[in-house]
């Protein structure tokens, strides 16, 4: 059975989709877990795991984590089999528009979240504690990057009419 050139080509370019969007969003990743740093002034993240085993896997761990779920919803982004192979059905600008709202909704959740917990203390939880343990803040860095990781799947997978 012959595979056609349009086939391959077809594939190419979805490969090639799939290695952009995921670099993309990798990189809305760093600037987020960057951009959190400097959102949770009370909470220093990268001093406080660096040189604890344990902490320093939890945010590595985070990230693979976060990794998997940007390149899964990057490969499996909806778009038609039956389009023809032209460049923009590959590459979509109100998808990247997506990506790029949702990373600023997590931003916003990250800071809203964090305002509610520090400042208003609903249930008495100070966020200090958090920095007394390098395992602490790497499980809150661990679930910010799964937090992150949800968004920019759910905005990769949202059918675009």
């Amino acid at each position: 059975m012959a595979v056609s050139s349009e086939f391959f080509t077809a594939l190419l370019l979805w490969f090639v989709r799939a290695f952009v969007s995921s670099m993309f969003c990798l990189l809305i990743g760093i600037i987020g877990i960057k951009s959190l740093t400097h959102i949770t002034t009370k909470i220093s993240e990268f001093k406080t795991i660096k040189g604890n085993p344990i902490a320093t896997s939890l945010f590595v761990s985070g990230f693979l984590v976060f990794a998997g779920l940007v390149v899964y919803g990057s490969m499996v982004n909806p778009f038609f089999l039956g389009q023809s192979v032209i460049f923009s059905s590959y590459f979509n600008f109100q998808r990247l528009f997506i990506v790029v709202l949702s990373f600023f909704v997590s931003l916003f959740f990250g800071w809203l979240f964090y305002t509610v917990f520090a400042k208003l203390t609903p249930f008495g939880v100070d966020l200090d504690d958090i920095n007394k343990s390098p395992v602490a803040v790497g499980v809150f860095l661990f679930g910010y990057e799964v937090f992150l990781g949800l968004l920019i799947f759910g905005s990769l997978m949202i059918p675009l009419a």
